[in-house]
């Protein structure tokens, strides 16, 4: 996966207050396919659905909005980023002050997060407050202010913590991935930087705001035990008045990138003590059947790199392979850090490792392991936030299939896993990022044929 993480954790605020009660206590159905899910829409289009979850009087509450990094154009960068965070900055009713205090009495907290695809801003409280709650957290949601010296402060931090000749290895290997596999004539590949992100205003944020936050481009789940009638009433009270002022559904599509053969890149990030290494490939759909099987298969992949790269050649403290179902952008990645000295070996234990999986598969007792992981981890969700995520709106538009997700896996065979290996594991195909002290590893950055030095600035530009 080419992440789109670098700056969001500084943009991304989390009251982090502690509810007066253990959500953790709440205890799971035995079959996740049992939970009841209500869906309806609210009277401006809104869809909803109400999930019922524990025996405790509490309840979490999840809005997404159909924004994220694509779609965000030219000049834009961040900005999806900015405007969740900002949301938390004051509101019509609630200063930053008045809100964070609020809080504070009602034992509770409101968190906002942004990745390529969708913003999600959640709400746990306990169901005696649901009056309380939900004004603001609504309020959060439509009468922001975006205060200007906050958002030019945050911008400022901003640069600050993500200035690309101070930053990480790893996040700078993340950055030039996303660059290498998409281009900044797409929003995928562009990346914030100081001349673009100067320019941003707090009138800007209310633009993009007003035109990407609509109810038809937003969903909200309710899950825990609460009175069904009254969050009915709140929640139409609270949105239901609530109109578009440029549009609705402003959702963005883009094309997966194409990654047909192999090529290498590298980003010199002087005096660094180690390298870091990101091999990007072409991933399923998210939500897709086929998405379920390269996670089963790439759970023996993991296992496989760790026992030859790490166990038996000793190159890295670890390496891993991963796709993110919350930020699938069409391309996994295989990450790690090592040693400047084996930087080059490296990458041929990968290529040996690699053709490996693809020739031999995934056995039949690699994936009953794999499918018994993934249904402990379905069926040991305990607290109301997590079971929404579950059914995450955006992710899962149909909650009959995703509440049939344990029969599927287990009817997946290691004919169709072993397909999927073929498609998605091919040796031929990557887009390899290397990032470290170019005068160290210039004897084995030669040997590398076709090699592109990309200077830190190729991101500084809008297509």
């Amino acid at each position: 996966m080419c992440s789109n993480s670098i700056g969001m954790k500084k943009l991304s605020y989390i009251y982090t207050l502690i509810l007066p009660l253990s959500l953790g206590s709440i205890t799971v159905f035995a079959q996740l396919k049992q939970v009841p899910v209500e869906e309806f829409k609210l009277k401006n289009g809104i869809e909803v659905k109400f999930i019922e979850f524990g025996s405790l009087p509490a309840a979490s509450i999840s809005c997404y909005v159909n924004v994220g990094k694509k779609t965000e154009t030219p000049g834009q960068q961040n900005m999806a980023s900015m405007t969740s965070s900002s949301l938390l900055l004051g509101n019509a009713k609630y200063d930053r002050i008045g809100q964070d205090n609020l809080l504070t009495k009602l034992g509770s907290g409101i968190s906002s997060s942004t990745n390529d695809n969708y913003t999600e801003l959640g709400m746990s409280f306990l169901t005696k407050d649901i009056t309380v709650a939900l004004d603001l957290f609504s309020n959060v949601i439509l009468t922001p202010t975006f205060p200007a010296d906050e958002i030019k402060q945050e911008i400022e931090q901003t640069l600050n913590y993500n200035n690309p000749y101070k930053m990480d290895i790893g996040n700078i290997g993340g950055m030039f991935s996303n660059y290498v596999c998409f281009g900044t004539s797409h929003p995928l590949g562009r990346h914030f930087y100081a001349a673009q992100l100067n320019k941003v205003t707090s009138a800007l944020l209310t633009e993009f705001y007003k035109f990407n936050y609509t109810p038809k481009n937003t969903k909200i789940v309710v899950a825990g035990k609460f009175d069904k009638v009254k969050m009915k009433e709140l929640l139409e009270n609270s949105f239901g008045a609530w109109t578009a002022t440029y549009g609705e559904n402003n959702g963005a599509a883009y094309e997966v990138t194409n990654i047909g053969k192999k090529e290498y890149f590298f980003v010199n990030k002087k005096r660094a003590t180690q390298t870091y290494l990101q091999w990007n490939k072409k991933a399923p759909e998210g939500g897709s059947k086929e998405a379920l099987l390269f996670q089963l298969a790439n759970s023996s992949f993991n296992v496989l790199l760790f026992d030859e790269i790490r166990a038996k050649e000793g190159k890295t403290y670890g390496i891993y392979s991963g796709l993110s179902e919350q930020d699938n952008n069409g391309v996994y990645s295989v990450s790690t850090q090592v040693r400047n000295e084996v930087a080059y070996a490296t990458t041929t234990s990968f290529d040996r490792v690699l053709k490996q999986f693809y020739d031999k598969g995934v056995t039949q007792e690699e994936l009953d392991k794999a499918k018994a992981t993934i249904k402990n981890s379905r069926l040991s969700i305990e607290n109301p936030a997590s079971i929404i995520e579950f059914y995450n709106p955006i992710l899962y538009k149909d909650v009959n299939k995703r509440n049939e997700l344990l029969a599927v896996l287990d009817a997946i065979t290691i004919e169709q896993v072993n397909k999927a290996v073929k498609k998605y594991f091919n040796p031929d195909s990557y887009k390899l990022v290397m990032v470290g002290d170019e005068t160290v590893l210039e004897p084995q950055l030669q040997k590398i044929a076709g090699l592109v030095k990309l200077p830190v600035t190729s991101i500084e530009k809008d297509n």
